[in-house]
């Protein structure tokens, strides 16, 4: 055998070893992310899309009923569970609610509370469900609901209008770039912690 035959021979066996070895190697890597992958996604579920407030929140989706899912999706698009957070336009704490929506509801409560509870988690998170729950149930629809929680009552001169609705319920166009982008970060939001921890196994 020639000197070239023999030293073709052995490089072809080196890369042939070469991509044996490179396979060994992502097969390992594969299982290990395998592995690890819930503990990426607890990592995950920690850092972008906490559980917070999870007795409040556990309550008023009972007394309210609504998904869990949807409320902490709108604490976090909100507020980002900080309890003392205020908007420049004076929407108050986790769920940022304004003064005189709070005074609205509690007339409709029969409940007289000072202004400064809407810091308390308790208090905000009862009151914020309670608006999203007359929301849904005032229009008819979750996403519509969520868009209402954001712009207020002008959402009834939307669904009236073709250009916006096509069946009077449903929003095919939210005019207000605002309450557009906010509908769907609660909405994409909601959908995350749906997956990370209330999809069923």
């Amino acid at each position: 055998m020639s000197r070239y035959a023999k030293k073709k021979k052995h490089s072809f066996v080196k890369n042939v070893l070469l991509i044996f070895s490179s396979i060994a190697i992502a097969v390992i890597a594969l299982y290990v992310i395998i592995i690890n992958l819930g503990c990426v996604q607890d990592m995950v579920g920690d850092t972008l899309y906490p559980i917070k407030y999870q007795q409040q929140v556990d309550k008023a989706s009972e007394t309210y009923d609504l998904d869990k899912s949807l409320i902490y999706a709108v604490i976090r698009t909100e507020s980002h569970f900080d309890p003392d957070a205020e908007s420049h336009v004076g929407a108050v704490g986790l769920m940022q609610l304004m003064p005189e929506s709070f005074e609205w509801l509690q007339g409709l409560r029969n409940e007289k509370l000072d202004i400064s509870q809407l810091s308390n988690p308790d208090i905000n998170i009862d009151y914020g469900c309670y608006l999203l729950r007359y929301f849904c149930d005032y229009y008819g629809s979750e996403k519509t609901a969520v868009a209402a929680y954001n712009a207020g009552f002008v959402v009834g001169d939307w669904l009236k209008d073709p250009n916006y609705s096509s069946d009077g319920k449903n929003l095919d166009k939210i005019p207000y770039e605002e309450t557009e982008q906010y509908v769907k970060k609660v909405m994409n939001a909601k959908k995350m912690y749906k997956k990370l921890y209330f999809s069923e196994k």
